[in-house]
C-alpha cells in the first residue's frame, strides 16, 4: 500500500511539473516583430513622388516611414527592402540605390532610405520604382498590401494631388497655374497645415500676388494670354480668384 501511495504521489508530482513547463512555454512565446510601410490620413497612399526641378543636386535621399508590429527594443534595428522588377518599375538600376533602413531604440516608427539619382532623361519623363520590404535579422516583412511602396521621380513639375486650398485662393488646377504659383510665391504645397500656418489673410496676400501677375501679363500680352495647359479648363484663360481690383477692374 505504501508503494502504491508513493507511485501515486510521483505521478501527481510529474503531472504538476509538466503542466508548469507548458505554461512557462506559452507565457514565454512572443511573435516575431514585423515591419510595414506607414500610411496616415496626411499620407494615405503607399506611394510618393519627387521632382528635382528645384533641386540642382545630382541625388536626393527619399525617406519612407515604416512601422513595427510588435514591441520596441532598447537598441537600433535594421530593416531591408528590394526592388520589384515588374511592369510598375521603369527606373534603371543606375538611377537609384536602396539603402538599409532603421528603427531606432525605443521607437515604433522607423525610416527606409532610397537614394534617387538625377539625370538628363528625367527632363522629359518620370521613372518609377516599386519597393518591397523583406525579412532582415530584426524583422519579418508584413503582409503584401502594406509591404510594397512605389516612388516616382522626375525633373518636371509635379502638380500636388491636394488642390483644395489652391482652388480657394489661386485658380483652377492645371500645370500652368502651378508653375506660375511656384514662380510668383514659391508655394510648393498648400495643405491644411500650410494654411493654418499663414492664415486666411496670408493666403489672400499670396493669391493676390499670383493674380496680379496673371492680370498684368494678360494686359501686356493681349494676344498671348496665360492659359491652362491641361486639366478641366485646358485651353482656357487662367482666371485668378484674387487680384488688386482697383488696378485691374
Amino acid at each position: 500500500m505504501k508503494n502504491l501511495r508513493n507511485q501515486f504521489s510521483l505521478i501527481i508530482a510529474m503531472t504538476l511539473i509538466l503542466s508548469a513547463c507548458k505554461k512557462d512555454e506559452v507565457g514565454s512565446f512572443t511573435a516575431e516583430p514585423a515591419i510595414n510601410f506607414l500610411v496616415t490620413p496626411a499620407k494615405p497612399l503607399y506611394s510618393t513622388e519627387y521632382s528635382f526641378m528645384t533641386n540642382p543636386q545630382p541625388e536626393y535621399i527619399q525617406e519612407i516611414e515604416v512601422k513595427i508590429i510588435g514591441n520596441t527594443e532598447p537598441r537600433d534595428r535594421v530593416l531591408k527592402a528590394v526592388a520589384v522588377k515588374d511592369a510598375t518599375t521603369t527606373a534603371k538600376d543606375s538611377q537609384y540605390e536602396i539603402l538599409d533602413g532603421k528603427v531606432k531604440a525605443g521607437e515604433f516608427i522607423g525610416k527606409l532610405n532610397v537614394k534617387l539619382k538625377n539625370s538628363a532623361e528625367l527632363n522629359t519623363t518620370k521613372v518609377v520604382l516599386k519597393l518591397r520590404l523583406v525579412d532582415s535579422e530584426d524583422f519579418k516583412a508584413g503582409n503584401k498590401e502594406s509591404a510594397e511602396y512605389t516612388i516616382g521621380w522626375t525633373n518636371q513639375i509635379l502638380v500636388p494631388a491636394s488642390w483644395t486650398y489652391y482652388n480657394i485662393f489661386f485658380a483652377t488646377k492645371s500645370t500652368a497655374v502651378y508653375r506660375i504659383i511656384l514662380q510668383t510665391v514659391g508655394l510648393v504645397t498648400f495643405t491644411a497645415t500650410d494654411y493654418r500656418g499663414i492664415g486666411e489673410q496670408g493666403a489672400i496676400v499670396l493669391g493676390t500676388k499670383f493674380g496680379d501677375y496673371v492680370k498684368q501679363w494678360n494686359l501686356d500680352h493681349p494676344n498671348d494670354h496665360l492659359k491652362h495647359d491641361d486639366g478641366t479648363k485646358a485651353g482656357q484663360d487662367i482666371v485668378p480668384l484674387y487680384y488688386t481690383k482697383s488696378k485691374y477692374n
